[in-house]
């Protein structure tokens, strides 16, 4: 009877493989598999997932005789937990590896985070006044005119962008742009932003947020738009498929942040090439401008009852 028992709890315990059978067998992300399951993994394969989770780089280059040694595990025990991931065996667990770090190496490498919250503040202002300063010494002043040119004269202003930063970037657009008395329709949703496309006039001007410059779906609205003879404008960087495919490009060339952690400070340089243009599109409407801004300067100031404690322009 207890050597029954003892048969029975064993077979009750689930084994590494049962773990993961409720996880996607062919996942492209291995490591975020080997992530999500390594707390359910028995000792020896806890033992390989932390060395992979570590030093991707180490277990994917050293051959099998290496690994065995590294690890103090056999080699057949390496081949089954490749298996158990849903790999065909150890070489194909190393590519999968090498194609997850060469996306996210930054993201599982240790780095030094501020010690306090004061240098937390120094490095977000420092890199703020950084991306500025390059921002301003590097606008294509040419292309930015042009812009302004563009944009001065239109009847509709459609403004798309999608994802995190995109996305409220054309809200600021519209928040810039409306005030100087010209229409503005953003836009964040790729069907959507398709159909505006198709209800474009000559006289309107659509312009695009993407920090990549590689939107498939925002290349296809852009390429409807021009179809229909609309002012087609980008704020991407520059050698992109999007800039490309617009009339009029502002280039945003921005070197990506190395700490992981720290918001990306590259949306000031964004934040600056559209004040930029907005404030060129207000000298270049003159009266126009001016009239829309005193109205709702004038509201506001009634409203609130403090016409000098407010920003001028906002």
């Amino acid at each position: 009877m207890a050597r029954n028992r003892s048969q029975e709890n064993r077979t009750s315990q689930p084994s590494d493989g049962a773990i993961i059978q409720g996880a996607k067998r062919n996942a492209q992300d291995i490591i975020g598999l080997i992530v999500d399951q390594q707390s359910q993994f028995s000792k020896t394969n806890r033992r390989i997932a932390h060395a992979i989770l570590s030093e991707p780089h180490s277990f994917a280059e050293k051959p099998i005789e290496e690994l065995t040694a590294w690890l103090d595990v056999s080699a057949p025990t390496i081949t089954r937990f490749s298996r158990m991931l849903g790999c065909d065996g150890l070489k194909d667990l190393k590519l999968r590896i090498m194609g997850s770090v060469r996306v996210g190496i930054r993201y599982l490498e240790p780095q030094t985070p501020p010690g306090s919250i004061a240098e937390v503040a120094e490095r977000v202002s420092k890199r703020a006044q950084k991306t500025i300063a390059d921002m301003h010494h590097n606008v294509d002043l040419e292309r930015a005119q042009a812009v302004v040119n563009k944009i001065s004269v239109c009847h509709t202003l459609y403004a798309f962008g999608s994802g995190g930063v995109s996305s409220w970037l054309i809200e600021e657009i519209q928040n810039r742009f409306f005030r100087l008395g010209i229409r503005v329709i953003p836009c964040n949703d790729h069907q959507m932003q398709f159909m505006l496309a198709t209800a474009v006039e000559r006289t309107d001007a659509v312009i695009c947020c993407s920090l990549t410059g590689t939107n498939a779906e925002l290349e296809k609205a852009v390429s409807v738009a021009r179809e229909y003879g609309a002012t087609t404008i980008a704020l991407t960087p520059s050698g992109t498929p999007l800039a490309a495919a617009v009339d009029e490009l502002l280039p945003i060339n921005c070197p990506p942040d190395e700490d992981i952690l720290s918001p990306a400070s590259i949306r000031y340089a964004y934040m600056i090439a559209i004040d930029i243009i907005s404030y060129g599109v207000a000298i270049a409407r003159k009266d126009a401008g001016r009239e829309k801004l005193r109205r709702l300067k004038q509201q506001l100031a009634i409203a609130r009852d403090a016409a000098q404690t407010q920003p001028l322009c906002d």
